[in-house]
């Protein structure tokens, strides 16, 4: 006869560190390995919080699952369990913070220096779309540096809100979900949207970081999501765009393009003459594109999130099969508390 015993409990490996941040419906905390002593960064998700709507973690969880190790621009899982409160994913912990943190640390940057950036990026999505997986939170904020280094490599974190798709259909999603400012005219309009979106949020965030500004900013929601609709932008301040390369802005330009089907493609857009070329390093754009990060940006797209991430199961892409954790462990933090 079966026993009705529930498994027991192990003690955890990991002992909980530093707070590194918060989502919709999760947090991030430092987590040492206890044995070795080696740092990562545990993704926290509430089970009460996410009742009747386990499936977009279980989503996430198999996302990670196929991408980790497979590509060094992608953030790793290293270790997933549960608790009896929480879930929690055992990720690579980028010590080299955020894309802007980093932008506002450098004494100087070059058009070169996006470059590196976007290459990475880019690359990181051509392997997820040729994965048939489109990430939908695409920006700054989920753009990391694997270390402190100089030359340290680019890492695409957060995958709560990436789908599997079946095919290469672009109108296969349904849901509306992303970070305002960055969102695709397809995705506001509710046209299905697939692999395109993330390119769009790709042109938008090269338009940032050459400027510090968001292309499609207006005095409200409404307005902004009118712009990105219709696609109304323009290269202006002039003073802001005067050193900025024509290769660059033919680049967004053929990002930011309101028909999907018209939009580069990840690959497509690797071969594009200003990711491979090497522009002059005539300006450096640091200063403008600082302060117009601390004036408009930073303020403006971190408060405003319009993010849909707990919509109805059948809109979040194709079904996925349930994988077991590894085992159960005590919730415990670092004093022994229940989390």
């Amino acid at each position: 006869m079966a026993s009705d015993n529930p498994p027991p409990l192990l003690p955890c490996p990991y002992r909980t560190g530093k707070f590194l941040g918060q989502g919709s419906y999760a947090k991030v905390k430092e987590a040492i390995e206890i044995e070795t002593g080696k740092k990562f960064a545990a993704k926290v998700i509430s089970k009460e919080f996410m009742a009747g709507k386990e499936m977009f973690f279980i989503n996430e969880l198999n996302i990670l699952k196929k991408v980790s190790m497979a590509h060094t621009n992608l953030v790793t899982l290293h270790s997933y369990f549960e608790t009896p409160l929480n879930w929690y994913l055992i990720m690579d912990l980028c010590e080299g913070g955020e894309l802007f943190e980093r932008l506002y640390q450098k004494g100087t940057f070059y058009e070169k220096d996006a470059i590196h950036v976007i290459k990475q990026v880019l690359e990181g999505i051509a392997y997820l779309h040729d994965n048939n997986i489109v990430h939908r939170d695409i920006k700054a904020e989920n753009i990391m540096f694997r270390t402190k280094a100089e030359d340290s490599e680019i890492v695409i974190a957060d995958f709560g809100l990436s789908r599997f798709i079946n095919s290469d259909s672009d109108r296969m999603l349904q849901t509306v979900c992303g970070t305002q400012g960055y969102m695709a005219p397809e995705i506001i309009s509710h046209k299905g949207h697939g692999k395109p979106v993330d390119m769009w949020a790709i042109g938008v965030l090269t338009f940032i970081i050459l400027s510090g500004y968001c292309p499609f900013s207006g005095e409200t929601v409404a307005e902004e999501n009118n712009n990105i609709v219709n696609c109304n932008y323009e290269f202006e301040p002039e003073d802001f765009w005067a050193g900025i390369s024509e290769n660059a802005k033919d680049f967004i330009r053929k990002l930011l393009v309101v028909d999907p089907q018209k939009r580069m493609t990840a690959h497509e857009a690797l071969q594009h003459e200003w990711i491979v070329s090497k522009p002059a390093e005539a300006v450096d754009l640091l200063p403008t594109v600082r302060d117009n990060l601390k004036k408009k940006f930073r303020k403006a797209v971190i408060a405003i999130n319009v993010v849909n991430r707990l919509r109805t199961p059948q809109n979040a892409g194709r079904p996925i099969t349930r994988s077991p954790s590894p085992s159960p462990f005590l919730n415990k933090d670092v004093n022994g508390r229940e989390e």
